[in-house]
């Protein structure tokens, strides 16, 4: 199982070599720091925490604040608040990171299949943490240059999605860490594969409307070639 991860960190370490982009350096150290953490120290010391601190503590707000940096990106822009991207091609990259890191990460605790702290299976990365960090890095994407502070928000809240997972006892730190660099990665390889799609999507009519709820985000699609 270790070979698996430290086979996960090279791909990600060296990707930074072909793309230059900051991102896949922050990628690459939360993939180191999820390697680090993969220890049965690291683990008996985060049990000792819990069961010292936070026994008995659970809260299902975590399952909400996974979208939040994504529902925050939707709003912003229902809102006329906009960035240099057409919702044609903030949709269809969303779509693209979506599918990107909903794959690594079922391949990943399919493969692996890692016990969770609360004994269930299916641990490593954590899925939640992906989604917020995919949706803080859209976010920060979208908004960063110009509006800096939305930024920090939308990581703070991919962050606090991580935490609440450790805390209601459902995945180790470095599930956790390497969530949030596969989340970051997914929205970089979007960015990275639309380009190369522009040119054919150019020939096409696609139209969405988005739809908002509490406990779940959609859009309403028509494609036309």
């Amino acid at each position: 199982m270790k070979n698996k991860i430290f086979g996960i960190l090279f791909l990600f370490i060296s990707i930074p070599s072909l793309a230059q982009n900051k991102a896949w350096y922050y990628v690459a150290g939360l993939s180191t720091a999820s390697v680090i953490l993969y220890t049965d120290f690291a683990k008996d010391q985060q049990k000792t925490f819990y069961q010292n601190n936070l026994g008995g503590y659970h809260n299902s707000a975590d399952d909400f604040l996974q979208y939040s940096p994504t529902l925050l990106n939707i709003g912003l822009h229902l809102a006329g608040i906009k960035d240099n991207q057409k919702p044609k091609e903030l949709f269809t990259i969303f779509l693209i990171g979506t599918g990107t890191y909903t794959v690594m990460t079922q391949g990943l605790k399919y493969a692996i299949n890692e016990t969770r702290p609360d004994g269930t299976d299916h641990s490593f990365p954590s899925g939640h943490t992906t989604t917020a960090f995919f949706g803080a890095r859209m976010l920060d994407r979208a908004y960063g240059k110009q509006y800096p502070l939305i930024s920090v928000g939308g990581y703070a809240l991919a962050t606090a999605t991580g935490a609440m997972r450790i805390a209601n006892n459902k995945h180790w730190a470095t599930d956790v860490a390497m969530g949030a660099a596969i989340g970051i990665a997914s929205a970089e390889i979007a960015h990275w594969i639309y380009p190369k799609l522009k040119k054919s999507l150019d020939k096409t009519s696609l139209n969405w409307e988005p739809i908002v709820a509490p406990n779940y985000y959609a859009a309403r699609v028509s494609y036309a070639f």
